[in-house]
C-alpha cells in the first residue's frame, strides 16, 4: 500500500514527463530537464513523498512559494510556481501565471487520460455518507477511488484526480460550493458522468438569496453532465426533483416515496441501523444497513441508484450497502455503558437537525436529552430558521433541550414558543457539560449537534473520558 497526496492506493498516479507537464497547463520549465517525471501532486509540502509535484499555491494566509524549498527537501520532482524561486538540481520548476489554474487543467488531463467513469454528488446535506457509500456500492464490480476527508473543493477535486492511481475505473467525488458557479467549475475539470444531487435545503444560505437560487446552482452538476451521462435526483425533495428539466440525458429518481429506485417496508433495527426492500429497475433485493436514521435510506438510495447507472445488479448493490459504516462525527451511536449518545457534530442545518431527531425517536431510553448548538450559513433566514428548529424539538418526545451557543437564543426562544419541556440556553461549554453530566443516568439518550464552528466534538469527547463514578463513563461507536 503507497500512500499518495493523502490518498491511500495501491496503484501508484501515472507519470508525466515535465515537458508534457509544461504543455499541457501552458507553462514554461525554467529550471531541471523536460525529460524528468513526476507522479502525483500535493498544495502541502509536508504531505510530499518522492517523485511528485508540488504546487505553490497563493493562499490569503500563506503563500505556498515559502514551502517550496521544504517539498524539495521532501523530494518533489518538480513544483509550479508563478515567480522565480530556488531548486536543487534536477528539480524542475515550471512557471505558470496562476498556479492554481494550472493545477486544475493538470487535473483535468489526468481525468481525460484513460477510460474513467466519474460520479459527482452535491446537496445540501448527506453528501458525505452517500459517497461513501455509493463508492462501497461500485467495488463490489469496478476499482474503485474516492475523495477522502473535505477534498471537495477547487482545491481538493484537483488533488483527487492528480493523484488517482492508473488502475482506478470510477472515482466517486463529493462537490462543495460557497456561491454560484463553483459547482460548475468543478464538473469542467472532474467532467463527471454521473451527477447526484441529494436534496436542497437552507445550508449555504447566505450565500444566497433564496432556496430556489441554491437549488439552480446545485442544478449547475446537472446541467454538465453528456447526454449520455445519467442524472440521479431525489423525487422526495420538489426542489431537487425539479433539477430534472436541467439534464440532458438520462434520470433516474430515487425515494421513500417514489422513484425506480425506492425502499419498501423500512425497519429500523435495535443496533441503530434499518432493513428495507430495494426496488431497482433491474430487480429487488433486501438491505440491511448499520448506518443509523431514516435519512440514510435515502442516502443508501442515492447510492444505489448509482450502481444501477453503472449496471450493477441489486444483489450487489445490498451487500456494498451492507458494507457502509458510519461516518465519524456525523451520527454516530456511541454506548456509555447504559446510556446512549448519538453525536452528529460534523455540521448542521435545519433539515440535518430534523433528521437527527428522527433518528432519536427511533432509540429507547430515560431521560432524554437534546443539545442543539448554532446552525450557521443560513443568513438573513437564521434567526427564523433557529425559532423553527426549536418549536420542532420542543414537539418531540425529549426531556431537556440545551441550545448551545448565541444563535442558539433563538432555537430556545421558538422552543418555549412550542411549550416545550425543560429548555436551556447557555454560550459556556462548560454549563453544557454540567448539564449532561447530572443528566445521563443510566438508559439515558442524548442527542449532541452543531455546526462545524461550534466545535461540539468536545463534548463527546469530554462525556468518553472515564469518570471516578463510571458514569457516563468511557464507552464505543456502535
Amino acid at each position: 500500500m503507497t500512500r499518495a497526496g493523502g490518498l491511500e492506493t495501491r496503484a501508484s498516479p501515472p507519470a508525466w514527463s515535465a515537458a508534457e507537464v509544461a504543455r499541457i497547463v501552458g507553462g514554461r520549465i525554467t529550471h531541471g530537464a523536460g525529460d524528468a517525471v513526476v507522479r502525483g501532486a500535493a498544495v502541502d509540502s509536508r504531505t510530499i513523498t518522492p517523485g511528485m509535484l508540488f504546487v505553490a499555491l497563493a493562499g490569503t494566509q500563506r503563500d505556498g512559494h515559502g514551502f517550496v524549498a521544504d517539498a524539495f527537501h521532501r523530494g518533489a520532482a518538480g513544483a509550479f510556481v508563478s515567480r522565480p524561486c530556488e531548486a536543487p538540481p534536477g528539480a524542475v520548476l515550471i512557471v505558470v501565471e496562476d498556479t492554481l489554474r494550472a493545477f486544475q487543467r493538470l487535473a483535468r488531463a489526468a481525468r481525460d487520460r484513460r477510460p474513467l467513469r466519474v460520479v459527482g454528488i452535491t446537496g445540501s446535506v448527506g453528501k458525505t455518507s452517500t459517497k461513501e457509500m455509493a463508492a462501497g456500492v461500485a467495488a463490489r464490480v469496478f476499482r474503485t477511488a474516492r475523495s477522502p476527508e473535505n477534498w471537495n473543493t477547487e482545491i481538493g477535486i484537483p488533488l483527487v484526480l492528480a493523484n488517482l492511481p492508473e488502475d482506478r475505473e470510477v472515482v466517486v467525488l463529493e462537490m462543495a460550493m460557497r456561491g454560484p458557479g463553483q459547482i460548475r467549475e468543478l464538473v469542467e475539470i472532474a467532467r463527471p458522468e454521473i451527477g447526484i444531487v441529494t436534496n436542497v435545503g437552507e445550508s449555504h444560505l447566505d450565500f444566497f438569496p433564496s432556496r430556489d437560487a441554491l437549488a439552480a446552482a446545485k442544478g449547475e452538476l446537472i446541467e454538465g453532465l453528456p447526454e449520455d451521462g445519467c442524472a440521479i435526483l431525489n423525487a422526495d425533495d420538489p426542489l431537487a426533483w425539479a433539477l430534472r428539466g436541467r439534464a440532458r440525458g438520462r434520470v433516474l429518481a430515487f425515494g421513500l416515496e417514489r422513484g425506480e429506485v425506492r425502499a419498501e417496508t423500512v425497519r429500523p433495527l435495535p443496533s441503530g441501523g434499518s432493513t428495507f426492500r430495494l426496488t431497482t429497475p433491474g430487480g429487488q433485493a433486501q438491505v440491511t444497513l448499520r448506518v443509523p436514521g431514516r435519512h440514510s435510506v435515502h442516502n443508501a438510495l442515492a447510492a444505489a441508484a448509482v450502481g444501477v447507472a453503472l449496471g450493477i445488479g441489486a444483489d450487489a448493490v445490498a451487500a456494498g450497502l451492507a458494507e457502509a459504516a458510519p461516518v465519524p462525527m456525523r451520527l454516530e451511536v456511541i454506548r456509555l455503558g447504559r446510556t446512549v449518545l448519538l453525536s452528529d457534530v460534523y455540521n448542521s442545518s435545519p433539515q440535518s437537525v430534523a433528521a437527527a431527531l428522527d433518528t432519536l425517536d427511533e432509540i429507547e431510553g430515560s431521560p432524554r436529552v437534546v443539545v442543539l448548538g448554532d446552525m450557521k450559513e443560513l443568513g438573513p433566514h437564521a434567526v427564523e430558521a433557529h425559532r423553527r428548529v426549536g418549536r420542532d424539538t420542543a414537539r418531540r418526545r425529549i426531556d431537556l433541550l440545551v441550545a448551545f451557543g448565541p444563535l442558539a437564543r433563538d432555537l430556545a426562544a421558538g422552543a418555549r414558543e412550542a411549550g416545550g419541556p425543560r429548555i436551556v440556553h447557555t454560550e459556556s461549554l462548560d454549563d453544557v457539560l454540567g448539564l449532561l453530566m447530572k443528566e445521563l443516568v443510566p438508559g439515558s439518550v442524548a442527542l449532541i449537534k452543531g455546526s462545524r464552528a461550534m466545535a461540539m466534538e468536545r463534548i463527546t469527547a469530554a462525556l468518553m473520558r472515564p469518570e471516578p463514578t463510571g458514569t457516563p463513563g468511557r464507552g464505543g461507536s456502535a
